[in-house]
C-alpha cells in the first residue's frame, strides 16, 4: 500500500500547532496531579507548613518542570510563528519534541525518589534533547525557506542565533550532574547563562557571514 501524497495546507500546519498545545496542557496537567497527594497529607494534627517542609522536594520539582515546560512551549510557539507550511521532516521533529514533553512529568516523578542522583541526569539529559529537537525544528525551516514566510521579520529571524547556546549550557549541565549526582535541580541554574552564550554565537555568526 503506498503512502498518500503529502499534502500541505494552512489548515493541517494549524492541527500541527494545535496538537502539540494540547500535549503541552496535558503535561501540565500531570505534573500538577501529585499535588493532590500532598493536599491529602493535610489533616487536623498538621500544619500548611509542616507539610510543605516535608515535601519541599516535590514542590519545587514541580514549580521547576512547570517553569522548563513552559519555556519550551514558549520557544516552541515563538518559532512556528515564522514557519507557514510543514513537511513530513517537521512532524517527525514534532514528534521528538513532544515525547521530551510527556516525559518530563516521568522524570519529575523520578527525581522525588530515592534514586535522586540518577533521576536527575535523566531528567536533564530528556530536556537537552527537548531544546535540541527545537533548534533542529527551527534549523530545517533555515534550510529549507519554502516552509517560512517570506517577509523581513522572517529574515531577521532565520538569520539570528539558533538556540545552540541552551544546548550547549543544558551539557555542561549534564556534565555536573554526573559528577554531582547529590546536587538535584541546581545545574539547571546555569541556564542564567544562556543568553551570553547566545550572544556570542550571533556575534560570531555574524562575522562569518
Amino acid at each position: 500500500m503506498t503512502e498518500p501524497e503529502n499534502r500541505q495546507s494552512t489548515e493541517g500546519l494549524s492541527r500541527l500547532i494545535a496538537f502539540a498545545d494540547a500535549v503541552v496542557a496535558i503535561a501540565l496537567t500531570l505534573l500538577v496531579l501529585p499535588l493532590v497527594d500532598i493536599a491529602n497529607d493535610l489533616r487536623e494534627d498538621s500544619s500548611v507548613t509542616d507539610v510543605v517542609s516535608d515535601r519541599s522536594v516535590e514542590l519545587v520539582s514541580f514549580f521547576v518542570s512547570f517553569a522548563v515546560i513552559w519555556i519550551l512551549w514558549r520557544q516552541h510557539h515563538q518559532t512556528m510563528e515564522y514557519f507557514r507550511a510543514y513537511d513530513r521532516t517537521l512532524i517527525n521533529l514534532h514528534f521528538v519534541w513532544l515525547l521530551t514533553i510527556v516525559a518530563l512529568p516521568f522524570a519529575t516523578a523520578l527525581v522525588d525518589g530515592a534514586h535522586v542522583g540518577q533521576a536527575n541526569i535523566l531528567y536533564i539529559g530528556v530536556l537537552a534533547v527537548s531544546v535540541g529537537s527545537l533548534i533542529a525544528i527551527a534549523e530545517w525551516g533555515r534550510r529549507h525557506r519554502e516552509l517560512l514566510a517570506d517577509d523581513d521579520a522572517t529574515d531577521r529571524w532565520a538569520s539570528s542565533s539558533s538556540g545552540v547556546g541552551t544546548l550547549v549550557i543544558l551539557a555542561i549541565a549534564l556534565v555536573v550532574a554526573i559528577v554531582f549526582p547529590r546536587s538535584g535541580n541546581l545545574p539547571l541554574v546555569l541556564l542564567v547563562l544562556t543568553d551570553p552564550i547566545e550572544r556570542m554565537i550571533a556575534r560570531r555568526r555574524g562575522r562569518r557571514d
